[in-house]
């Protein structure tokens, strides 16, 4: 089923004039992300819409015993920041919908995200990136108390729009009985910007 999904979203994202797909695993999960450019397609310039699965595992996570895929739709404007050369942030929101442990789950995160391409004399660029996304309870419905995310990562792109990853990941996806962390892992993918 997983392997279907990824490979559907590999093909839509060149009928679609995708922006990036990326794919990132550990030695217990995988997690798909693809992002189309809507400048593309229109006049909405330097704005992305996106959707990501990662079948979470209780191994990185002490606090579920059976976790379901996370599945997440997102929407970003993202720019280059003026007057400091190789970094773009964006800010945007992001719809998340799971189930813990048979509890309903559905967050409306607000965030933020960066990257700075690194100023190296190298033939090999490196971009460090990270995101920060945080929804109360008031952005919280279902079962859900309130939604955390933090993420680092550092890209080698030794071809150009062909990105090697390393990064680490931590998803908080409180409930209103328990504290729950939904991810806690390292991980290493592949992007790939078209």
């Amino acid at each position: 089923m997983l392997k279907k999904l990824l490979l559907t979203a590999l093909i839509s994202s060149t009928a679609f004039a995708a922006h990036q797909v990326e794919v990132n695993v550990n030695d217990k999960e995988v997690e798909g992300q693809i992002r189309l450019d809507m400048g593309r397609m229109g006049s909405l310039e330097h704005t992305y819409l996106g959707a990501r699965f990662l079948n979470g595992d209780n191994n990185n996570s002490k606090t579920i015993s059976d976790p379901n895929a996370l599945m997440e739709v997102s929407f970003m404007v993202q720019n280059d920041v003026r007057g400091v050369r190789g970094l773009k942030v964006g800010l945007g929101f992001k719809g998340e919908h799971t189930k813990i442990d048979g509890q309903g789950y559905d967050a409306i995160p607000l965030g933020i995200e960066a990257e700075l391409k690194l100023p190296l004399n190298s033939p090999v660029a490196f971009y460090l990136g990270g995101a920060l996304y945080y929804a109360p309870s008031a952005l919280c419905f279902k079962d859900a108390d309130d939604y955390f995310e933090t993420r680092i990562h550092l890209d080698a792109e030794p071809i150009e729009n062909a990105r090697v990853e390393v990064g680490y990941r931590q998803i908080d996806t409180n409930l209103k009985d328990r504290r729950v962390t939904y991810n806690d892992a390292f991980y290493f993918g592949l992007r790939l910007d078209f």
